[in-house]
């Protein structure tokens, strides 16, 4: 099956929508059980990691079935040796940006550290492991698709302006739509930051599957990291604020 690139990107982006509330369907069929938040979760969860990997496969399949892709998609591919560096690269590229992002976040927009999106997601998965397939695989694929291939790729495309100035508003736009996407606005300046290294990455590689994988092992980095030394962090994330905050003001 061969499909234009308007209707695959209207299948992605709807596929990505009915996977991410694919939750309603157990919340209806268990309505009536009386169960606890924790008990209802647990029966959403497989309905949810199901819905995902099938939106995973079907947007995979959609992906190669396009017929008129964009003009970045059409140049030349990196070679896959220096795709390989870009993944890793992408990957610190990824963490050094969210921290520096999470610094101007705190010290000059006065926002929390704690991330409510991120502390909710991790207590799903602390509660049923098998969440973090959303988390460390299937999610990143799916957000790669929609908001860098799909969302920035389609404005990139369209913006007509020296490539930079493309890249910036698209990436700019692109980011939001992602920050918007996580409901967690009081942390929008660091899923922007995030969302330019995933955009850069595609732009400079041609390569989807570049972002995918940086995406994946940040997350999975975060995951590990929260599962292993959960406490440890977050005593060291206050014992940090509080020697930044002490320099913070003695410059300013």
């Amino acid at each position: 099956m061969k499909l234009s690139r308007l209707w695959a990107d209207i299948l992605i982006v709807l596929i990505y929508g009915g996977a991410q509330i694919s939750s309603l369907i157990p919340a209806i069929i268990y309505a009536n059980q009386n169960l606890s938040a924790s008990e209802m979760m647990m029966k959403v969860i497989p309905y949810m990691i199901g819905a995902f990997i099938l939106a995973s496969v079907l947007v995979y399949f959609i992906n190669r079935s396009i017929t008129n892709e964009t003009h970045l998609e059409r140049l030349p591919k990196e070679r896959w040796l220096y795709t390989v560096i870009w993944i890793i690269a992408g990957f610190f590229m990824a963490l050094v940006a969210q921290a520096i992002m999470n610094m101007i976040n705190i010290y000059v927009l006065h926002q929390p550290a704690e991330s409510q999106n991120t502390t909710d997601i991790m207590a799903v998965a602390k509660q049923n492991p098998l969440f973090i397939i959303i988390i460390s695989l299937a999610g990143p694929f799916l957000e790669e698709f929609v908001f860098r291939k799909v969302i920035f790729g389609e404005l990139y495309e369209f913006i007509r302006l020296p490539r930079w100035a493309a890249f910036l508003i698209a990436g700019t736009l692109s980011g939001l739509i992602f920050a918007a996407a996580h409901m967690d606005f009081d942390h929008t300046l660091i899923y922007l930051g995030m969302a330019f290294v995933f955009a850069g990455l595609y732009a400079a590689t041609r390569r989807i599957i570049v972002p995918i994988l940086a995406h994946m092992m940040m997350n999975s980095f975060v995951v590990i990291m929260q599962f292993t030394m959960g406490d440890k962090i977050e005593e060291a994330a206050k014992q940090m604020k509080s020697t930044t905050q002490f320099i913070w003001h003695l410059l300013i």
